[in-house]
């Protein structure tokens, strides 16, 4: 009797990480969608940002931005499919 009066208490007491997100997230359903939710939106932003900054990073001095900075005329920037004279 007094071992399982003694497992018992152990399991309510410390449980570790995953018992207490287990508690605070999962107990509820509304709470569990509204971390998904706002999960799956934060996780998004990051993605966005970071593919973003690789692909700029990837390409500089060939995107439209950077070409229109560094003409000084509107006739300086290459018309696509045409050679530039050089």
């Amino acid at each position: 009797m007094a071992a399982a009066a003694t497992a018992s208490a152990a399991r309510r007491g410390g449980g570790g990480l995953w018992e207490g997100l287990y508690r605070v997230l999962m107990r509820r359903n509304s709470v569990y969608v509204t971390f998904i939710v706002a999960g799956a939106f934060v996780g998004e932003r990051v993605v966005d940002y970071g593919v973003h900054r690789l692909w700029e990073y990837n390409n500089v001095g060939v995107m439209y931005l950077n070409l229109i900075l560094s003409c000084k005329r509107y006739e300086d920037i290459p018309v696509l499919g045409q050679r530039q004279s050089e």
